[in-house]
């Protein structure tokens, strides 16, 4: 198929490891608490992977919130390199490349122990939120390496201008890597591959997938901070700020231009908060594609139902 070696459900469940065990009648969640059944591997549409989606990120809320503190982290790092930038490169150069490498370096991490939370939550495994980092940091270079190849692709593509539909091709193709980097264990060139081997002759389909789950995140994260916003307005509990000022602050990465410090400092925390209840979710549907790709293509499902004495007893991995 393209790939020296496709791995099997067996091997991808060896390779969420770390405090991950697997039940043989009724499932738990990563606090060890009874929960009612595991998703159903089957081909799912568009409907199903969101239902997936909703559905394993309310039942394991805390897990995915413990993971995604590392993502908040970063774009706490962020919004200060952004909004502060004169401060972080003109009199402080050296603080402002280490800003930059606390946010690459918090938000990779915190990709990866989402992804890894995502797919052993469901294949039904408990898993706890120090596993997933542990997995995160065995995989840590080859995620960064991954992720910035990607961004590097993408972006020069797509500053020529001419270069955007491409840009958008092998964003597409190679979009489910996470899942190929931290599941499969491949070199980076391989995880690319990798992925457009799962995404090849359902491109139109992946696209429209993955815009969609991107849109569907941003606006749940858009719709909370903007609701917020206006109950601040309304209730006078801010000035100097109108309701262009907090449609302008629901988009992703902007921040109030208030020369307040004290109301800076509480848009922030808004802002955060929000981020962590809405940030978890686009990659929690981006990992079920990668499953639902090889459920569709390699009948992943079906290797699902094999039974396997040995993981009756012994710890993944």
């Amino acid at each position: 198929m393209g790939i020296d070696k496709q791995l099997s459900l067996s091997e991808i469940s060896d390779n969420i490891r770390g405090n991950v065990s697997v039940h043989n009648d009724t499932p738990q969640n990563h606090n060890g608490e009874l929960i009612e059944g595991t998703t159903a591997l089957k081909p799912m549409g568009f409907g199903d992977i969101l239902d997936a989606t909703f559905s394993l990120y309310r039942k394991h809320f805390s897990l995915f919130l413990g993971l995604v503190a590392f993502c908040v982290l970063a774009e706490l790092a962020y919004h200060l390199l952004v909004d502060f930038s004169e401060f972080f490169f003109d009199r402080s150069p050296l603080l402002g490349i280490a800003t930059v490498l606390i946010t690459v370096t918090f938000s990779i991490i915190g990709i990866g122990g989402i992804v890894i939370g995502s797919g052993a939550t469901y294949l039904g495994k408990n898993i706890t939120i120090h596993s997933a980092l542990q997995r995160t940091m065995d995989r840590f270079w080859q995620l960064l390496g991954c992720f910035l190849l990607w961004v590097l692709v993408v972006t020069v593509l797509t500053i020529t201008i001419i270069g955007i539909p491409f840009a958008i091709y092998f964003s597409v193709c190679w979009g489910l890597f996470p899942g190929t980097i931290m599941f499969e264990k491949h070199i980076i060139s391989t995880a690319l591959k990798r992925s457009s081997e799962l995404v090849k002759g359902m491109w139109w389909r992946m696209f429209g997938m993955f815009l969609a789950i991107l849109l569907l995140s941003t606006m749940v994260h858009a719709t909370i901070e903007i609701s917020i916003g206006f109950i601040l307005v309304v209730t006078n509990l801010v000035s100097e700020v109108d309701f262009i000022d907090i449609l302008e602050w629901g988009l992703p990465g902007l921040s109030f231009e208030s020369s307040t410090p004290l109301f800076y400092t509480i848009s922030i925390v808004i802002h955060l908060v929000v981020y962590a209840v809405s940030y978890a979710i686009w990659i929690i549907g981006i990992t079920l594609l990668y499953f639902n790709q090889r459920i569709r293509k390699e009948g992943f499902d079906i290797e699902m139902q094999i039974p396997r004495s040995d993981t009756d007893e012994n710890d993944l991995g």
